[in-house]
């Protein structure tokens, strides 16, 4: 491929950087940032457009894994590839694949697969052994291997456990994920609990069951004295509560999935499988919430929480559908559509750049000269339709399906490579 590329006047997003915000051009050679200014001169490929933004490769702190096992939904190549035309050039996975992540052979197993991809993979291992969900899987020789974070995903994590696994990881430094919830207070429910729903036959489930397990397990974490990412937090108690808890001075951190900020339960009423999400949708009062507090720092980083589900797992009766729709590459589109009046784009950036880098320890890149090239760049006007010639997942769960987008990712440079998406 060629090996110099010049970036024509894009609007760079980095805080605090020189040039945060001003229209600029980029020369790439051989995979690094050799100049950036105005008006730079260089016989090489443009990379041109309406209205460009260039920013540091953004990071997903949350996407399920189908691979080993479910790879009929998705390839862990199709997986890191549709990341790649989301703008991502780092993907967090979640542990719970076939046979799940709980030893070092199958954290070796990702790291190997995905290896000279342009998609850098995290993958977590589990927390608790699948022979016993009290007692800590291998953690130490995961986190030698590769493993990035240990989480238990979706599935329940008592406090005794969370106490264990956060006080063994806190001498080597590793991270700990939890995705609060009381199982015992879902009672199984498929959507939120509230006056939209109630009346539709669905099972439902509470609230409650999140906000109080939120407010459990930062005691845990303080009592321990160590750090806790809350992934996927969903209510206005949430929110307040980790506020509170960062305002005292406990390490935590917590991140939003993009559906919870753009949706709500009252998309249920159409019965449309793609909005059946775990955590489920909620009401207008928490996703204005979610909003500020993301406004307010109190929200580290969105999410994608993407989730593929072959068609046998949806095309079936609303109570019986697999959770879950894909979500990478419509995350720009998302928040054009529905998110830009309330969030800025430099706030909608860091939260997918500088947020979940902090929470990882700051692995996010920079935009200097000199640097290895870990960028993206997006056309804010462009319009695609996500379709079958588009769409990199094996699978299609999306209420977006044949549906134009506005705002399209156009260019990924990561680990000495480029994609172009035309």
């Amino acid at each position: 491929m060629p090996q110099s590329y010049l970036i024509r006047n894009a609007t760079l997003l980095e805080k605090g950087h020189s040039l945060h915000s001003e229209k600029i051009d980029i020369l790439i050679v051989n995979g690094k940032i050799a100049e950036l200014g105005k008006s730079i001169k260089s016989d090489v490929v443009l990379i041109e457009g309406e209205d460009l933004i260039v920013s540091s490769g953004w990071i997903d702190l949350r996407c399920h894994l189908s691979d080993p096992g479910n790879e009929h939904k998705d390839s862990l190549g199709d997986t890191l590839n549709s990341a790649a035309a989301g703008g991502f050039t780092t993907l967090v996975t979640l542990p719970h694949s076939e046979p799940a992540i709980e030893n070092k052979s199958s954290v070796n197993y990702l790291v190997k697969s995905a290896q000279d991809h342009i998609v850098d993979l995290m993958p977590t291992g589990v927390l608790s052994s699948s022979e016993n969900y009290e007692n800590l899987a291998e953690l130490y020789d995961m986190y030698n291997a590769g493993s990035v974070a240990f989480t238990n995903g979706d599935n329940a994590v008592s406090n005794g456990l969370l106490k264990k696994a956060l006080l063994y990881t806190k001498p080597f430094g590793a991270i700990v994920i939890s995705h609060a919830s009381d199982k015992s207070l879902e009672q199984k429910g498929v959507v939120n609990e509230s006056e939209t729903t109630i009346h539709t036959g669905l099972k439902t489930s509470s609230s409650l069951a999140e906000y109080i397990s939120v407010r459990e397990q930062i005691e845990v974490a303080k009592y321990c004295d160590a750090p806790l990412h809350f992934s996927c937090i969903s209510t206005k108690e949430s929110v307040a509560l980790i506020k509170q808890a960062k305002k005292e001075g406990a390490k935590i951190t917590c991140d939003v999935a993009i559906a919870s900020l753009c949706f709500t339960d009252k998309e249920i009423l159409s019965f449309d499988e793609n909005f059946k999400l775990y955590p489920p949708l909620r009401t207008e009062k928490d996703r204005k919430a979610l909003i500020k507090g993301l406004n307010d720092g109190t929200i580290d980083a969105i999410c994608s929480n993407h989730c593929p589900q072959n068609i046998e797992s949806k095309l079936v009766e609303f109570d019986y559908a697999d959770f879950g729709s894909l979500s990478l590459q419509l995350m720009l589109s998302w928040y054009l559509k529905h998110l830009a009046s309330d969030i800025s784009m430099e706030l909608f950036v860091s939260s997918l750049t500088s947020g979940p880098g902090n929470v990882l320890e700051n692995v996010s890149s920079t935009v200097n000269k000199g640097d290895s090239a870990n960028l993206i760049v997006v056309d804010m006007k462009a319009k695609w339709t996500f379709d079958a010639s588009t769409n990199k997942s094996s699978s299609k769960n999306s209420h977006e399906w044949k549906k134009e987008q506005v705002g399209k990712v156009i260019a990924v440079f990561n680990n000495n490579k480029i994609n172009f998406y035309n």
